[in-house]
């Protein structure tokens, strides 16, 4: 067997037999990954505390000879999320951002990005004063932004002047244009782009925690939505 060590954000747990159990993880290098847990059930000295759902656990593993499985070793707990896991409303909206992730088709240099941005979104929920309801809707906004797919905010996509009152987005082009070259497309307010603007920033960030208008709420669903749909490779059944 092949040896190593990470430590991964637990997503769920299953039994194989009695004492045997089966795990996926999110690896911040791997990415979607499902091992075995031969003996997880019972032993307290290999996995005591640290096989539950979104958990961070630091594992010992290795893939059998031919590759066919992977096999955990050992684990222990780093990390866990117990405020988040107690609040039913933020423990939805943890859920909301793993289906998302989970139905990303991410590339292998998007692994880490995607990871450490559910990661944080997960600490984000955890804290004191928790996120905005509207929290699940701009994380996945800031998860593809962050991966690549951010559209063009500054100028105008079509002439490169500037954008002037009332601007619209185009969602086939992914950016922002001028009312001269906007024609049909759907306008937006000057706060729903500063907001698009400031959204690839890193977690915790103002963003994640305001209370936004609502003009600001329905037009950044719109757009996030829409914007996914067009330009974002999501596996069948995550809308």
């Amino acid at each position: 067997m092949m040896d190593w060590s990470e430590t991964v954000l637990l997503l769920r747990v299953g039994t194989l037999r009695e004492a045997d159990c089966w795990v996926r993880f999110f690896s911040p290098t791997q990415g979607m990954l499902t091992a075995f847990a031969f003996g997880g059930r019972r032993s307290r000295r290999r996995f005591g505390g640290c096989l539950d759902p979104l958990d961070r656990v630091h594992f010992s593993m290795a893939w059998e000879r031919r590759r066919r499985y992977l096999v955990l070793r050992e684990g222990a707990l780093v990390e866990r999320f117990g405020r988040m896991k107690a609040d039913l409303d933020r423990l939805g909206m943890a859920s909301n951002c793993l289906r998302f992730v989970e139905g990303l088709c991410i590339p292998p240099d998007g692994v880490a990005v995607v990871h450490h941005a559910l990661v944080e979104a997960l600490r984000l929920l955890d804290g004191e004063h928790g996120a905005s309801r509207f929290f699940p809707v701009l994380f996945r906004a800031h998860v593809i932004f962050n991966m690549g797919f951010a559209p063009k905010l500054d100028v105008c996509g079509g002439c490169g002047a500037e954008l002037g009152a009332r601007p619209a987005f185009s969602i086939p082009k992914g950016t922002v244009l001028c009312r001269r070259c906007a024609g049909a497309e759907r306008s937006i307010s000057p706060a729903t782009i500063a907001l698009l603007r400031s959204i690839a920033q890193p977690l915790p960030a103002p963003w994640a925690l305001e209370q936004l208008p609502p003009v600001v709420r329905e037009e950044t669903w719109y757009l996030v939505d829409h914007f996914l749909r067009w330009h974002v490779d999501l596996h069948a059944g995550t809308h």
